[in-house]
Order: C-alpha cells, then sequence, then structure tokens
C-alpha cells in the first residue's frame, strides 16, 4: 500500500459518491469510532487495518476511505524518515477525531499525541539544521523554506527521480508543522511559545494559516469535528434514501389511518403493507404502540437531564452482572434506564466505554481499548439491549412462541423502526437495530 500512495497528490479528493458504493454508514461509523481518540501515531498498515476491520475492502477501496478522511482532515499524514535502510519516507498518520472537539485538550489522547509531536519537533529541528549545514542546530525551521523544500518534492516525485535528503527532511518537518499547528489548537497558534521554539512564521495574515502540505486552510479540532460529523449525515442520508428507494411499493391514501393502529404517536401518510399482512393486522397496533413509547419526543427531551453520575451507577452494577456471568435479567430496570439514556445520544461505543466504564482508568484509554476489549464491551452493550428488547416487547412475545414467528416479528420491528424512526436515529439507535437482528438470528444484509 505504500508503494501505491507514496507518489501521490498530496491533497488527496475523497469521492464520496464511489466510496458509498462499497461501505455503508454504519461501516463507515464504526471507522471513525475506531480512529476517535487514538492516542498513537498509525503507520500505514494499522490504519488500514482500522479501515478494513472486517477484511471485506481491497486495496483501492481501503486507500479510497484514507484519502476522504484526510480531504476533510479527519487525519493528516506526516513523513518519517524509513527504517531498514530504505532511503525512501516513511508515510504515517494521526487522527485529529476527539471526542470532545470543542474541549479536545481535556482528553488523554490528544495531550499524548502533542507530546509526540513536540519531541519528534525537537528531534526533526536538529536534524533538519545538520542536513541544511547550519552551525546552530536549535534554529528555528523557516516556513519559506519549508515551502521549497515542498515543491522540490512534488516536482521530482512526479518526475520520478531521487529526493534529495535535503528535501526530504523538508517535507518532514513540513508535515509535523501541519500536524502540530492543528494540535495547538488556537486561531493564533503561531505566536504559541513552543511553536515559536520551532519554526519562524514571518508571512503575512493571509499565508499564516494554510497548511504547507495541503496547500487548504487549516482547520481547528472544532471545525474537523463538524465535518466528520456532516460526513457521518451524508453517509446516514444515503442509507435512508436507499432504504426509502427499497420499500414495497407505498400507497398514499386519504383515508384515516387503520384502526388496527391506534395509539401511533405521528399520522402517517402511507400504508406499509407488512401492515396488511395478517401478522400486520393481528400485531401491528401492538409494535407500534411499543415504538412509539420507546422513541416519544417528550420523554426524550426529558432524559437529557438525566446525571451521568447515575448512568455510571447502573452501567457499572450491568457490567459486573456481565463479567460474573450472572443473571442479567434481574437488572431489567437498569437497562431500560441505561438503554433510554443512549438511544440520544450521538456518540460510539468507544466514547460510552470511556465515560461510563473505565472512567477511572489512569492509562490512556486510547491503548487501553484493544480489539479484545471492544468485542467485550460490545457484547456486554448487546446483552443490555437485548433485555431491554425483551422487556418492552414482552407483551408481544407471550403471545408469540415459535422461533419463526420470532424472527419475523424481529424483522417486522425493524422495518417500522427504520420507517417511523429512521431520521431519528442516533448511532445507539442503529445498535439497537443490529441487537434486534441478532435477536431474531436476522443476517446483516
Amino acid at each position: 500500500m505504500a508503494d501505491e500512495r507514496k507518489h501521490e497528490d498530496l491533497q488527496p479528493d475523497g469521492p464520496l459518491d464511489e466510496i458509498l458504493s462499497f461501505i455503508d454508514y454504519n461501516v463507515f461509523n464504526k471507522i471513525i469510532n475506531k480512529l476517535t481518540d487514538y492516542a498513537e501515531i498509525l503507520n500505514e498498515g494499522k490504519i488500514s487495518g482500522l479501515i478494513n476491520f472486517n477484511y471485506r475492502l481491497n486495496s483501492h477501496q481501503t486507500n479510497m476511505i484514507i484519502n476522504l478522511l484526510e480531504s476533510i482532515q479527519a487525519v493528516t499524514r506526516i513523513y518519517n524518515v524509513a527504517q531498514k535502510g530504505s532511503k525512501d519516507l516513511e508515510i504515517e498518520y494521526i487522527s485529529f477525531i476527539f471526542s470532545d472537539f470543542d474541549n479536545p485538550e481535556t482528553i488523554s489522547s490528544f495531550i499524548n499525541l502533542k507530546n509526540v509531536l513536540e519531541n519528534r519537533l525537537t528531534h526533526q529541528v536538529q536534524q533538519y539544521n545538520v542536513n541544511m549545514g547550519k552551525n546552530n542546530t536549535t534554529l528555528a525551521i523557516p516556513l519559506n523554506e519549508l515551502r521549497g523544500h515542498v515543491k522540490t518534492f512534488l516536482d521530482l516525485t512526479e518526475m520520478g527521480l531521487a529526493i534529495s535528503t535535503k528535501a526530504q527532511h523538508g517535507i518532514i518537518a513540513a508535515s509535523l508543522h501541519d500536524a502540530y499547528s492543528t494540535m495547538l489548537n488556537r486561531h493564533d497558534f503561531y505566536n504559541d511559545r513552543t511553536y515559536i521554539k520551532f519554526f519562524f512564521n514571518e508571512d503575512d495574515i493571509s499565508k499564516k494559516k494554510m497548511l504547507l502540505l495541503k496547500k487548504a486552510p487549516r482547520l481547528s479540532i472544532h471545525d474537523i469535528g463538524v465535518r466528520v460529523r456532516e460526513t457521518l449525515d451524508r453517509f446516514h442520508a444515503a442509507m435512508y434514501s436507499k432504504l426509502q428507494s427499497s420499500r414495497e411499493t407505498v400507497q398514499f391514501e386519504q383515508t384515516p389511518a387503520p384502526d388496527f393502529a391506534p395509539g401511533a404517536s405521528r399520522q402517517e401518510t402511507f400504508t406499509d403493507r407488512m401492515l396488511l399482512t395478517p401478522f400486520g393486522r393481528q400485531y401491528g397496533g401492538m409494535i407500534d404502540r411499543t415504538i412509539s413509547a420507546i422513541f416519544d419526543p417528550a420523554a426524550r427531551r426529558g432524559l437529557r437531564d438525566i446525571s451521568e453520575d447515575s448512568i455510571k451507577e447502573k452501567a457499572a452494577l450491568l457490567f459486573q452482572a456481565f463479567k460474573l456471568r450472572t443473571d442479567m435479567s434481574k437488572l431489567a430496570a437498569e437497562a431500560e434506564y441505561v438503554v433510554n439514556y443512549l438511544l440520544i445520544q450521538d456518540y460510539g461505543v468507544k466514547t460510552f466505554a470511556e465515560k461510563f466504564l473505565y472512567f477511572d482508568r489512569k492509562e490512556s484509554f486510547s491503548k487501553f481499548y484493544s480489539d479484545q476489549n471492544q468485542e467485550q464491551i460490545e457484547q456486554f452493550l448487546t446483552m443490555v439491549f437485548t433485555i431491554f428488547f425483551e422487556e418492552s416487547f414482552s407483551s408481544l412475545f407471550k403471545i408469540i412462541k415459535s422461533m419463526d414467528m420470532k424472527k419475523f416479528a424481529c424483522a417486522f420491528i425493524i422495518k417500522r423502526i427504520y420507517l417511523r424512526e429512521g431520521d431519528n436515529l442516533t448511532n445507539f439507535g442503529f445498535f439497537f437495530i443490529r441487537a434486534i437482528a441478532r435477536i431474531g438470528g436476522i443476517k446483516a444484509q
């Protein structure tokens, strides 16, 4: 993979429409969650593994997603001298996706990455000055020199010629500049004392905030967070549009809503043909009333006042029961409390774990959050959502006993949730749907 992107344009343009042909919202959201609060520098193999976590993408598709992330500045590319005797440069990545993009300075992964960059810059300033033949190895690097090295690097790369050592160290320093200026997370980063120790920025105000490699305006962590959310929204909208287009024929009616669906909180202007089946006629009203109660807007607004401490307490109780393999169904009230809270939150599993399960850890959470831990936490949440689902639909499943009917009921419930709540589903809303699919033994499409 390194050879495929080593000499490409440094301004990637993510073709979102083409990417939508091979991944959906759920996959891209999982990629974002894996990169959120990532406290270490990612080599090419590691970032490819995080993106292609289900081994279904080829290298070209993986590269397209990386290019998309670079284009919205969610990740940035930095260069380093290659090891193992190679004279070329290695490409590495830093993630700028943080769970709190308004106050990232409070997150341990942010602090760790900033320290790593400062250590690299201290070394690189010395290496740069030595390679440029300067007497003082602690001199700050002038940005106008780095712009010249970037142009040389691009020109020689385009012509397929060998890159000089000077240009290589210039491109390394330029890539570290772009990463560090973002991590400083202030509009006047060029006045920061540590920044001035590394770089001499003599530019006018219009050029001070331009990235050296991308030749694009530098974004703040907040701006990057907004772009990530907007990109997720586009994936979400595309997925919902696909669901809409794949619906069975929708028949508009002027008559009142059918009397087998009383209690629905929202007036529907269409008739779902599944409601006209014998199953729908018998159980459709019961299912819609339960869905309305779960996603009732007034109840959702009230849940926003729940304190995080109370969620921590109940989540810890559930997690302890899960780890001890005790009967979690006895904690149905706690499960309902936690799930109702999560259904209105728009963060992912990793943030939930850090906020409510491992909030008192002293080490960096990103280091602790391994694939094995992630799998355990997802299994725990699936169990909690399963208890919530079975409790919520207990009246239905007291009537429906056979596994075949239960599977059909789960498929029916999933479709009704998509049709009624698709625009409003959060990350955990989709997690709820996946849990229902697993309960019903429904294979993901």
